[in-house]
């Protein structure tokens, strides 16, 4: 099955199509999805190929009999599970778990560790293993080539000129994404609020990419500054996040004011031209008319730390092992589908765009050790907020035990990046492979 599928083809002739699209169609309180990026690597801790008999498609082709392969010219880019969720890849070969949208936090651990378990037997035979890494610690981003999917080709395109650390992100980067349904415009609004002061908490506690090109670097992660210099149209905090309350309509006019990546036409990805899709709409050319296709596949190429669809994704995190993936889950639907508690009343700073972009980047770079410019410490923070979405979680009926970890790194002031150490052979490793220091378990 190829990997392209249609979409809705009705032409957009009005600029309120573009702001309900944000609306969600039959949303559950509390409903939450993951999606989670692993390192491809050797044991040497470099990244294997896409291709060939020990690289990454191999594994797939194992993988594949039982579920739904999807093939882009006859190669496997993602699988369909027969579960639900979906296994991609990003375009340095790097495997992404996505669970479907589920009520339960005990039904994503159950689904996360179940198909875990199914990538763990399919890469067996292979050289390599999957590693919960933010940052592959021993690859330039060119040192190989890239999944072969069409819409890569023209990203990559894009981002050569879009910013300076574009194809360091396509290629070497790995992240932990939670979304989380919202009920109508004032629950989204409030979900955005109350997550923005905690947006450098959380990556503080969560950075685990501390090694590049095998040497360790001065950053707890160096994911939250490649992502900065990625494309500044596309990444980081938009403006219209800091309004109060935000509206769907501020999602759509952000959204169209940013240039159009590809159209796809007769199951073929054709580039943009540069111009805003506002101005594809305006003047369509001969791909148009504009449909709502095309304003699904332009949104799902926007990267923004807080992205809304018709759901809201969180997207500042580094990909850590799984008993931490589980805590995230749990962290941020009990602090934003339960009983929200202003950010205000547990004296987080309210920061404006320009200092939480600041406060994001030294999160980054400095873990828990990231002093803000104003409010508690970060091991402060985190435990008043860790107490939050234990009520929260409570209050959902959901037990909290998936917070564990979180709170033991909270309690030793610690972050994954702290776990990283060199092995006999001298290479850098992390946590969550045999031979690394540290275990969040």
């Amino acid at each position: 099955m190829s990997t392209y599928q249609p979409g809705d083809q009705t032409p957009v002739t009005a600029f309120s199509q573009l702001a309900d699209y944000f609306a969600p169609g039959a949303p559950v309180q509390g409903r939450v999805g993951v999606e989670w990026e692993l390192l491809p690597v050797d044991r040497q801790g470099r990244m294997v190929p896409y291709a060939g008999p020990s690289g990454v498609e191999s594994a797939l082709i194992r993988l594949a009999p039982g579920h739904e392969p999807l093939l882009e010219s006859g190669h496997i880019t993602a699988i369909k599970l027969h579960d639900g969720g979906v296994v991609g890849l990003e375009p340095g070969g790097q495997v992404e778990l996505a669970s479907p949208p589920l009520e339960s936090l005990a039904g994503i651990e159950s689904f996360m560790e179940r198909n875990l378990r199914r990538l763990e037997a399919a890469i067996e035979p292979s050289t390599f293993t999957l590693a919960p890494w933010g940052v592959a610690p021993a690859n330039g981003e060119e040192d190989l080539p890239d999944v072969p999917k069409a819409r890569y080709v023209i990203l990559k395109e894009h981002l050569l000129h879009a910013g300076t650390l574009g194809r360091r992100m396509m290629k070497l980067t790995a992240s932990v994404q939670v979304s989380l349904d919202y009920r109508d415009e004032a629950e989204m609004s409030a979900m955005v609020d109350t997550l923005l002061p905690v947006l450098p908490y959380a990556v503080a506690f969560f950075a685990n990419g501390p090694v590049y090109r095998g040497r360790k670097t001065r950053s707890a992660t160096g994911r939250s500054a490649i992502w900065r210099h990625t494309d500044p149209l596309r990444c980081g905090l938009p403006a219209f996040l800091f309004k109060v309350p935000v509206r769907y309509a501020d999602a759509a006019r952000w959204a169209l004011g940013r240039p159009l990546l590809f159209l796809v036409r007769e199951g073929r990805f054709l580039p943009g031209d540069g111009r805003s899709f506002e101005a594809w709409l305006k003047v369509p050319g001969p791909l148009g008319p504009m449909t709502m296709e095309d304003w699904d596949l332009h949104v799902s190429t926007l990267f923004p730390d807080i992205r809304l669809r018709n759901y809201l994704e969180v997207r500042v995190l580094d990909s850590v092992p799984l008993p931490l993936v589980l805590a995230a889950a749990a962290f941020f639907k009990g602090l934003l589908c339960g009983q929200r508690t202003p950010p205000g009343s547990l004296g987080l700073p309210l920061l404006g765009r320009a200092a939480a972009g600041r406060a994001i980047l030294a999160a980054g770079r400095l873990g828990p050790r990231w002093m803000p410019e104003s409010g508690p410490s970060p091991a402060e923070a985190m435990a008043r907020l860790l107490d939050v979405a234990g009520a929260g979680l409570r209050a959902l009926g959901e037990e909290d035990r998936l917070l564990d970890p979180l709170r033991r790194l909270v309690r030793q002031d610690l972050c994954p990046a702290d776990g990283w150490a060199k092995d006999r052979q001298g290479c850098w490793r992390g946590p969550g492979l045999q031979g690394g220091a540290f275990d969040p378990a």
